[in-house]
């Protein structure tokens, strides 16, 4: 699969850096969604892990990334050129696969549901390295600074 954009793109496109961005690859994307893949939950020094464990809790971290990427790379083709900063204000309709932590990479998938100035919906899932759906939801992020 080819790599459209590594870590620290991704690290140039939203506000977590170092380990707290679990995000390391974008593989595909369009006006409508992003694909990313990473392994940063096989790392040790995972920030999210307690005792050495990812829940499957965290998995929505992943993909609110997904969808803060996805809208940075949407803001950078715009007339705009920065990405605006967002919050996530609902999480909804979130459906739990089985987790396996030791998977080997992990592939998060971002679409747009509706976007306007003031906020933006996502749907998101996430596979394991099997293609088995392990996690999926909605997102609603707002941009409060939008003009």
């Amino acid at each position: 699969m080819t790599v459209i954009l590594t870590k620290s793109d991704i690290e140039a496109l939203i506000p977590h850096a170092g380990g707290m961005c679990l995000l390391e690859q974008v593989v595909s994307y369009t006006d409508a969604e992003v694909i990313c893949r990473t392994q940063s939950h096989l790392e040790v020094n995972n920030p999210l892990k307690t005792d050495g464990k990812l829940s499957k809790m965290h998995l929505i971290e992943y993909g609110a990334q997904a969808i803060a990427v996805h809208g940075g790379l949407m803001e950078l083709s715009s007339t705009l050129g920065v990405p605006k900063l967002g919050y996530i204000a609902s999480v909804k309709g979130v459906e739990w696969g089985v987790f396996d932590p030791l998977t080997e990479f992990l592939e998060v998938t971002a679409t747009i549901i509706m976007v306007d100035e003031t906020c933006k919906r996502y749907a998101f899932y996430i596979t394991d390295a099997k293609l088995r759906k392990i996690c999926s939801g909605r997102v609603m992020v707002i941009h409060p600074d939008s003009d």
